[in-house]
């Protein structure tokens, strides 16, 4: 019993005597090993899922700000009977929606939030506005244009109070194949100043929503 004292007594004061020699950064890295450890039965430190993407659901509002959006369908074809949209050889992919501004005191300039509303993914061989060549995927093209789906007139700025049924019109180039269903991203925008100006506009879109609806050949004769 009396030997055993002195045989502790010397464990003790080595390992007193060798934890005095650690470092800070190495004390640190030894109580992140224990947190590790204790937390293992839990998941450990393993990043949690990211919050899910919104949905995009025909005829169901969704706020994309500044912009209330309602995607009403998805359509193809080559010919959409307008002179704005002349028949081509590949297919125009075309996305109608319900759109109205969320902002009561300004309007949403056509050349910032609403054209960069949209996005089709997903797509292949979709060309870029006013362009010929076929790019490899969509997922950041805005559409070739934008038209009112009343009038088929080109859509200018969303004025505050007003909803409008628009028709975002993207090119697919010839020989590609026909979309059986489109995914559909939803962009959100903030209203600031610019860092190198004093302008101030809808910047910094965000993809905020996405949804996939079924394609089908246009109608010519309804919107």
């Amino acid at each position: 019993m009396g030997t055993q004292v002195p045989e502790l007594s010397g464990w003790w004061g080595r390992a007193r005597g060798w934890l005095g020699t650690l470092t800070v950064r190495q004390w640190l890295l030894g109580a992140f090993l224990l947190v590790l450890v204790a937390s293992f039965p839990f998941g450990g430190l393993r990043s949690q899922p990211a919050e899910a993407t919104p949905a995009l659901a025909i005829d169901v509002p969704r706020d994309v700000e500044p912009i209330r959006l309602t995607v009403t369908k998805v359509r193809y074809g080559d010919d959409l009977g307008v002179p704005q949209a002349a028949k081509i050889d590949g297919r125009y992919v075309v996305v109608f929606a319900k759109v109205s501004s969320t902002d009561e005191e300004r309007s949403v300039p056509k050349y910032d939030a609403l054209q960069d509303l949209l996005r089709i993914e997903g797509v292949p061989g979709v060309t870029r506005p006013f362009g010929k060549d076929p790019e490899p995927q969509s997922d950041a093209l805005a559409p070739d244009t934008i038209l009112v789906a009343d009038d088929a007139e080109p859509m200018g700025d969303l004025a505050p109070g007003l909803t409008y049924t628009l028709a975002f019109v993207w090119r697919q180039a010839p020989g590609q194949p026909v979309p059986a269903s489109v995914r559909v991203a939803a962009y959100r925008h903030t209203f600031r100043q610019a860092s190198i100006d004093d302008t101030v506009d809808w910047r910094d879109p965000t993809r905020a929503a996405v949804g996939t609806f079924e394609a089908k050949p246009y109608e010519k004769t309804s919107s």
